[in-house]
């Protein structure tokens, strides 16, 4: 398995930060999530206790009908991840087998709606909004190559980063989640390269600036890799440092920021990066 691009990451960040607050964000989230991984199919819906399932985005190419005609007029009920959710799934990462397992034999969601769709194996990132409301991005392959536990672990480092930038998008007050655009339709925000550009910059300098002057220098270095979705043992190599230092380093600067964990240090860096852009 390919090891992440990191260049690709910074400009899908660089653009998701980017999109915030307009119809582009959801494909620029699914878009980020694809940097980490290889699938074939992404999908990405909204559920909400005792509600229908929301459609925001996706890019399937194979039997795309079965997800307008059927999935979101009634058969999400007897999806293993609806299911789950209702029954207080919290936020992670998760194999659909894995919940196939879980929940024992049900409705014949799987022999008959699942197989039509081709998908071979299934991911879905389950990130909570506000109470009774989630986000799902839904991870396929068509072919028999499963996902594996590395490629899940690769995607729950990013949980805190997608949780942060969520909720950003959708603020506790905003209750209707609007539809983004379909495929091939226009899309109201179309950044020129010039703006991404910008924003790239604007990226960089907010990382250079974050924790500044409260952070010491090393600190500072550790809360700017561990934005940009830097596991522990990452930082540790990148930096030559061990892992229990990098830990220490991590707990330093939680303290100094008045922060308990990394989706706050996530949001503390979005505060940042919009001050700033004000500035």
């Amino acid at each position: 398995m390919s090891i992440p691009n990191h260049t690709d990451y910074q400009a899908a960040l660089t653009q998701a930060i980017q999109a915030l607050g307009t119809a582009a964000f959801v494909r620029r989230l699914a878009e980020l999530v694809a940097t980490q991984i290889r699938c074939d199919c992404t999908l990405v819906l909204s559920y909400r206790s005792n509600g229908a399932a929301v459609y925001l985005y996706d890019n399937l190419q194979h039997r795309r009908d079965l997800l307008f005609q059927q999935y979101l007029n009634g058969v999400y009920a007897d999806d293993p991840f609806y299911r789950a959710l209702s029954q207080g799934l919290t936020d992670g990462v998760y194999s659909l087998g894995a919940l196939v397992a879980q929940q024992g034999r049900g409705p014949d969601y799987m022999s008959s709606f699942y197989q039509a769709t081709g998908w071979q194996d299934e991911l879905g990132i389950v990130l909570s909004l506000h109470k009774g409301q989630w986000l799902t991005l839904f991870l396929g392959r068509l072919s028999a190559k499963p996902f594996t536990r590395s490629e899940q672990a690769r995607l729950h480092s990013l949980l805190p980063l997608l949780s942060a930038l969520c909720r950003q998008h959708w603020p506790l007050e905003h209750e209707a989640m609007a539809l983004s655009p379909q495929p091939n339709s226009p899309v109201s925000v179309s950044p020129t390269l010039d703006g991404a550009n910008k924003m790239r910059s604007q990226l960089e300098q907010a990382l250079a600036s974050f924790g500044l002057p409260r952070l010491t220098p090393r600190e500072q270095q550790v809360a700017a890799l561990l934005i940009q979705g830097q596991a522990n043992h990452a930082i540790a190599e990148q930096l030559g440092i061990g892992v229990g230092t990098v830990k220490n380093h991590r707990k330093h600067l939680y303290s100094k920021l008045h922060i308990d964990s990394q989706s706050a240090l996530f949001a503390h860096f979005l505060n940042h990066l919009i001050t700033q852009e004000k500035a």
